[in-house]
């Protein structure tokens, strides 16, 4: 997807983009970046070999460089500012902006091109332009997406025309301002710009250009996806959607589904956290050619350490022979993180569009697993998602971890009006796509919960790939079914933990929780504007079934 060249027209991009030519910037490349970052103050070199630094012209003996990034070590969703939600402020946040680019202009500034897809249906030349005293963020910038050289800007060349800029990210860490004591993200996704203020975390950078892709491929007919997906033998892929924490890596990239999977059901994984699907062309795109994973079930001296490239706000110790070893643990901070290769598995860059869709859900009110009948509800399930925020994941109140929220489509970073998702996925499952929901997390009322293991959900994705499960009708959840074989498939004690109540006391647990999610959609509706009653229609059916199941005439 060659995106073509086209004046700014907003003034955010405008501001941005006149920055690049300043004679204070000029292109850096990855080679000058791991130099610089050997030399910033605060980087430590390990003594753990980069996986294959000669694929991205790094030096063949390149090294694991560890990044720390303080008090905050996640992202920070409350700095984030859309230009399209300005409204009477928009003036002031431009006068911050062209304030943030005359202070940066003053200082030594790189510029870093790049491209976000892995396949020739979407591929969309991106740039990064930040100080040069932040070097490390650059390099992992280019470590997780692919630098702008070969074979990758062949690749790009015979992609295909698409009427879009290239995605432009400036972070600057170093700024400050009163009045933003948590930073500031300006986000103007018409114009496929971000500026990053104040923000240490790498993360922020990732999910910033993510964010614009997502933004440019649904304006093109196609499902922005922060999920995993990935093929099973010579099965339909499976894609996952959930948030950090909901078990989507662990489904996604697992190669033998905690053993139940068998030789001939051989795994491809394309990718476990971001992609696109083309309605238009049947194909599902991989928009990084790496993995942003957490750290903190990987042991010291873990086999897995050979494939990272990179590290942030790891753990590191000397040993007596001298060499600095990385402790991942997440022994020194929550959110332990690095970018590693896709080597650690079978992959591919693309595939064909999902024929099941999964929500991953932390919702103690549903069962492991249900299907869902109707694509209206499909829909609705999606948008309505209900999760627990994972620990570290994002910075905010240590209360607020306690409490369930509801993440449309497991997406925190989109910034496009909700209703263009739920059109877009609509349209996904009005092809044929199937939806399931899996509550990873725990089932049955608060004062007795059963737990859900990761070997059951791995299990029960098997089993649903194998078209094993049989169905029966959730009468108390009007559009749902449950597992009529599951103590066949998942054990003796299966129904005993998991299989739905009939009681008041649960009934009354279960609406409540379908009255948060239609609370949610409906402000979303009659409070933000980008929702539509036909998609919270589902829920409110299905919560009149149980009222009368609880008051029957």
């Amino acid at each position: 997807m060659v995106s073509t060249h086209k004046l700014p027209v907003g003034s955010c991009r405008a501001i941005l983009e006149t920055a690049l030519y300043a004679n204070s910037a000029r292109k850096t490349s990855m080679a000058e970046l791991y130099k610089l970052s050997i030399r910033q103050p605060e980087i430590i070199v390990t003594s753990e070999p980069m996986y294959k630094p000669e694929q991205l012209g790094l030096p063949k003996n390149a090294r694991v460089l560890v990044s720390q990034d303080g008090r905050v070590v996640g992202r920070t969703a409350r700095a984030r500012r859309l230009v399209r939600e300005m409204g009477k402020d928009k003036e002031m946040f431009r006068g911050i902006l062209r304030e943030v680019v005359y202070q940066f202009n003053r200082r030594e500034g790189l510029w870093l091109e790049g491209i976000v897809g892995l396949h020739t249906d979407f591929m969309l030349k991106a740039h990064l332009l930040s100080p040069a005293t932040d070097a490390k963020n650059m390099l992992d910038w280019g470590l997780n997406f692919t630098p702008w050289m070969e074979p990758w800007i062949k690749l790009y060349e015979k992609s295909r025309l698409l009427d879009e800029p290239g995605i432009l990210i400036f972070a600057d860490p170093e700024w400050s301002h009163p009045d933003f004591p948590d930073g500031l993200v300006i986000v103007d996704e018409a114009e496929n710009c971000v500026a990053i203020l104040g923000m240490r975390y790498f993360g922020e950078r990732k999910k910033a250009t993510l964010t614009l892709a997502w933004s440019c491929g649904v304006r093109h007919n196609m499902v922005a996806c922060h999920g995993g997906i990935k093929k099973i033998g010579n099965k339909p892929p499976v894609a996952v959607f959930g948030l950090s924490g909901s078990g989507k890596s662990s489904i996604t990239n697992s190669h033998d589904h905690a053993g139940t999977l068998t030789k001939s059901e051989k795994v491809t994984v394309i990718h476990d956290d971001a992609f696109l699907i083309d309605l238009d062309n049947n194909v599902s795109v991989a928009l990084e050619p790496s993995l942003f994973d957490k750290t903190d079930a990987v042991e010291f001296r873990d086999p897995q350490i050979k494939y990272f490239y990179t590290a942030q706000n790891v753990a590191v110790t000397m040993l007596p022979d001298g060499t600095k070893r990385l402790v991942p643990y997440d022994v020194r901070n929550r959110n332990g993180r690095c970018i590693k290769s896709r080597d650690m598995f079978n992959y591919d860059n693309a595939c064909e569009k999902p024929g099941k869709v999964i929500w991953l859900q932390k919702d103690p009110s549903l069962p492991p697993i249900s299907r869902v009948k109707s694509v209206g509800l499909a829909v609705t399930m999606g948008a309505s998602l209900s999760t627990m925020r994972a620990k570290g994941v994002e910075n905010v109140d240590p209360k607020e971890l306690k409490k369930l929220v509801i993440e449309p489509f497991a997406n925190p970073f989109s910034v496009h009006p909700l209703i263009w998702d739920c059109q877009q996925f609509k349209k996904l499952f009005k092809m044929g796509t199937e939806c399931y929901i899996m509550n990873t997390y725990a089932f049955g009322m608060p004062e007795s919960l059963a737990d859900i293991p990761k070997e059951l959900s791995l299990k029960i994705v098997t089993e649903l790939v194998r078209e094993n499960i049989e169905w029966r009708d959730w009468k108390s959840f009007q559009g749902l079914q449950v597992p009529k074989n599951g103590k066949e498939l998942f054990g003796a004690d299966y129904d005993k933990k998991y299989k739905p109540a009939k009681d008041n006391e649960y009934l009354e647990y279960l609406r409540a929780r379908m009255q948060d999610r239609i609370t949610y959609l409906s402000n979303r509706r009659d409070i933000d504007h980008d929702m539509e009653s036909a998609f919270i229609d589902p829920l409110v059916e299905a919560r009149t079934v149980i009222d009368r199941r609880l008051h029957p005439i």
